[in-house]
């Protein structure tokens, strides 16, 4: 991603150039390494399948995270400790009970998410989140496992 970003600004400024210099490498060539990479990182792409998880379940797996111990400093500049949630550990925890296919661990999440850094990581924590929310929002409906209409027969 950061090769991305590196080469976007290479081509506006390769695209500013009037008159180039022989050894200038051109915005078209500049053009066709970033089509390269989006490339790889189609081909690296990765689909996970995630199911929303219920409070029960978000309740259990956020106690079960230990807390961390955060240091801050207090209106009047003075060191301070407390412990709190750690909401980063909780998130991998989270994303990784809510995987299906491929079922992912907690340690895998946490992998995941320091070598491809928050930003790719956001879509599978936001889909995680939504389907939770959306879960939350569905009406419980009766249902009759020997009945095929969904009757209460």
């Amino acid at each position: 991603m950061g090769d991305l970003v590196d080469l976007e600004q290479k081509i506006a400024a390769a695209d500013a150039v009037v008159d180039p210099s022989p050894g200038d490498v051109g915005a078209e060539e500049l053009r066709e390494q970033y089509g390269k990479i989006l490339e790889r990182l189609a081909e690296s792409a990765l689909e996970i399948q995630v199911r929303a998880l219920t409070r029960e379940e978000i309740l259990a797996i956020t106690a079960s995270v230990p807390d961390k111990l955060h240091k801050f400093r207090d209106s009047k500049g003075e060191e301070q400790e407390r412990w709190q949630p750690d909401r980063i550990a909780i998130g991998d925890a989270l994303a990784a009970e809510a995987t299906v296919a491929p079922k992912l661990t907690r340690d895998q999440v946490t992998k995941m998410r320091q070598r491809l850094g928050d930003g790719p990581m956001q879509a599978l924590f936001t889909a995680v989140d939504e389907l939770t929310v959306a879960g939350k929002a569905l009406p419980e409906v009766p249902f009759s496992p020997g009945s095929s209409d969904g009757s209460r027969e």
